[in-house]
């Protein structure tokens, strides 16, 4: 793109000061919290109607056409960025984490917000940051001072229009990748229950088929991964329905000798103990010895009787329908993003429980059954992966140079 850059605070204003309204305290007035931005359309999905009482003070004023931005981590970056309409009488307020961008005759609302939407001024953006961590926001010299190109209308139309198409047909995609990947799953969890729905045996209980429960402790960590050369402590990302995820362990701070029986090793049967309400219960067998990865407070590790359950098959077992229903029904917590589960939980947990032999013959036919599925599943993800990253390609070619 040829074009002269002109910085945005020439052709736009930035956080334009509220006109003076005349209305009564109980007119419905449009009003756009956060949640209401979709992050990957970049649309507003709802607008609340509020009496102006409630809204008219303390919030983000903006109009009809007007770009609200995000300034705050992690909205800004994960792209909660619109142009908002259909507001009523023209005009709303929302959140106070909005910057607000009015485009002026030299420009329209849609040519600054596809730009502001580009991966290449996100991690400007992010370079800008003030605040502390966790609060950082994007101050608004950013937006003043970003430099675009600013074609003739017609041209910006022409290529909005463009990209409002391409744009519309990589969602499409993603929406079809995204129902492969679901697919995927539930043939997974088909497989499992049809292979347990067979068994014609009474359940037990886990911890008929467990000498012991181990847990770790709660380190000291620092914030960050730890490296594979370095101790570290197991999140409970490294337990879930996938492989066992040593990467998936935080740094152990100080100079703390950790037991032995703390060391994840060749064999372990690993439960997390807290997680969302899908992962939480999630177990794992880890295929190697992992000397510098250790059980936090939040992964347990299963002391299993050999000589009546095979791990394979308990692996199976503990997510088959019956015991999923036991550990989310009996899982606590107020917040569906961190449900916790005891070890007299885990231990009551039902599952049936065939004699060895049955339970290896299981396992031979799941194993097969689920690596044909899991092999889908895999291919689906990495679609719906590479759709994932198309509108970021989609802007980026937008405004090359």
């Amino acid at each position: 793109m040829s074009e002269h850059l002109r910085k945005l605070a020439e052709v736009a204003e930035i956080n334009p000061r509220r006109k003076t309204i005349e209305r009564t305290d109980d007119t419905l007035t449009s009003f756009v919290p956060m949640e209401a931005v979709d992050d990957v359309l970049g649309d507003v999905t709802r607008v609340v109607s509020q009496p102006f009482s409630k809204v008219k003070k303390g919030y983000t004023y903006f109009e009809n056409g007007d770009v609200i931005f995000a300034k705050i981590t992690p909205c800004m970056q994960n792209g909660k960025h619109a142009v908002v309409s259909d507001l009523i009488d023209g005009f709303g307020f929302g959140s106070t984490e909005f910057h607000v961008v009015r485009a002026s005759s030299e420009i329209l609302p849609e040519w600054i917000h596809y730009f502001l939407r580009r991966k290449e001024t996100l991690d400007a953006a992010i370079r800008t940051f003030t605040g502390a961590v966790g609060q950082q926001r994007v101050p608004p010299s950013f937006l003043e001072n970003l430099e675009l190109p600013v074609p003739q209308v017609a041209e910006q139309r022409r290529i909005a229009t463009c990209l409002k198409a391409q744009l519309a047909e990589a969602e499409t995609a993603r929406q079809a990748a995204q129902a492969q990947v679901r697919d995927a799953a539930l043939l997974q969890r088909r497989l499992l229950h049809d292979a347990f729905d067979q068994i014609a045996c009474e359940p037990t209980t886990l911890g008929h088929v467990l000498k012991d429960i181990e847990t770790g402790k709660s380190f000291q960590t620092a914030e960050v991964l730890a490296r594979p050369e370095e101790l570290g402590v197991l999140k409970v990302s490294a337990v879930s329905w996938a492989h066992f995820r040593a990467d998936q362990a935080k740094a152990l701070k100080g100079d703390y000798k950790p037991a032995d029986s703390h060391r994840v090793k060749q064999g372990d049967l690993l439960i997390s103990r807290a997680n969302t309400r899908e992962l939480v219960g999630a177990v794992v067998l880890v295929g190697q010895d992992h000397p510098m990865r250790l059980l936090s407070d939040k992964t347990l590790r299963l002391v299993v009787d050999e000589s009546n359950a095979d791990k394979d098959y308990l692996l199976f077992a503990l997510r088959a329908d019956i015991a999923r229903e036991h550990i989310e029904l009996y899982a606590t917590g107020t917040s569906d993003s961190m449900r916790n589960i005891s070890q007299d939980v885990i231990a009551s947990t039902p599952v049936v429980l065939p004699p060895l032999a049955d339970q290896r013959r299981i396992v031979t036919s799941l194993q097969s059954q689920l690596a044909e599925a899991d092999a889908i599943a895999q291919a689906a993800a990495a679609q719906l992966a590479e759709i994932e990253r198309l509108p970021r390609r989609i802007l980026a070619l937008a405004f090359e140079s």
